[in-house]
């Protein structure tokens, strides 16, 4: 026979929350002490520890009593159901923290929140995940899954995204400086080769990509983060003097 505040100190519970079992019938007590504490059979550490770790993956105080009561019930449905809720959450919440990664990189860029332009593209991701894909056929063909896995996505939260808001934040901080000046050019390589990095020599498949890049109603339509229309423009002059070997065109 062991006491309630032994049993509180073995299984890690609170004396508050055994009484509470006591008093929803999941882990009565053996007896009550003539100073009106509660006892419990040393089995009852056991049972305690079942609840908790059931407790522990999700199930309800009821689920858990009647897994651990009724001998009749086979727990292998429970635990399955159980499971398939924590997978359903999991996916919830990971959606969900991409969503905040990609709130912070667009306050980012942005240095501020644009909810005009976040609402935009989070109704156009959920009602045109078919158009999007259509549309993304049209341009690349059957080099589509290879540019949608290789993008960068401004939800994703690893080294590669953050490199190309650095990048793009470099560029909106020089936006004074002419298109030709060292600064911007640097800026300018470093993106190219980010570029050849991912698609290779593939020049034709950088222009496509470039073509839908600087066309805010183009990257829209694919579900991409529209960048500023003033930096594209600026960013377009600034790849064609790179293009002519840093000179500026006539």
């Amino acid at each position: 026979m062991i006491t309630i505040s032994e049993l509180s100190k073995k299984a890690n519970v609170t004396p508050r929350t055994l009484r509470y079992y006591d008093s929803i019938n999941l882990l009565k007590p053996l007896g009550v002490t003539e100073g009106g504490h509660r006892t419990y059979r040393k089995e009852d550490i056991i049972k305690l520890q079942q609840i908790q770790f059931l407790k522990k993956v999700g199930f309800s105080l009821k689920e858990i009593k009647q897994l651990i009561e009724n001998d009749d019930l086979d727990p292998v449905d429970h635990i399955k159901n159980q499971l398939n809720l924590i997978r359903s959450e999991q996916k919830l919440l990971k959606e969900m923290e991409r969503d905040l990664v990609g709130l912070l990189h667009s306050h980012s860029i942005e240095g501020r929140l644009n909810w005009d332009l976040i609402l935009q593209m989070l109704q156009h991701q959920q009602t045109g995940q078919m158009e999007m894909r259509e549309y993304s056929k049209q341009w690349f063909g059957e080099k589509v899954d290879e540019v949608t896995k290789k993008l960068p996505n401004i939800n994703d939260d690893n080294k590669e995204t953050g490199e190309w808001i650095d990048l793009i934040k470099a560029l909106q901080d020089m936006m004074d400086q002419p298109p030709n000046s060292i600064e911007v050019q640097t800026i300018v390589e470093e993106i190219w080769m980010k570029s050849k990095s991912l698609y290779g020599d593939d020049e034709q498949l950088q222009q496509q990509l470039w073509e839908v890049r600087k066309s805010p109603e183009k990257s829209s339509r694919l579900g991409w983060y529209p960048l500023d229309e003033k930096l594209l423009r600026f960013l377009d002059q600034a790849f064609a003097i790179y293009e002519n070997g840093g000179k500026i065109h006539d």
